[in-house]
């Protein structure tokens, strides 16, 4: 038996005082600083890209499966009516 994970109770209360500067406010700061090389200003603009592409990636994913959602239940209600239907016609035939 695995030991369940215990990540989510962690209480994370560090701060780095950058908590209200978007991710391209902080590749330009990063780009103003003289120690900072090329290679590294590239791996920070490649990652905010990345963040911006899985943020865009889970509202278009939320939006499918609300729509997932709707359709589903129209599909069960259309099964719902054509088992009453056939309920329906089985009573007619034997009758």
């Amino acid at each position: 038996m695995s030991k369940p994970d215990e990540y989510k109770k962690i209480k994370d209360e560090f701060s780095t005082g950058f908590e209200t500067i978007s991710n391209k406010e902080l590749i330009h700061k990063l780009n103003s600083h003289s120690g900072t090389t090329a290679q590294d200003f590239i791996k920070a603009e490649l990652t905010r890209r990345l963040i911006d592409e899985i943020d865009n990636f889970n509202k278009s994913s939320s939006e499918q499966t609300d729509k997932m959602i709707k359709l589903t239940k129209w599909i069960m209600v259309l099964t719902t009516i054509l088992g009453v239907l056939t309920l329906i016609q089985i009573i007619i035939l034997l009758k």
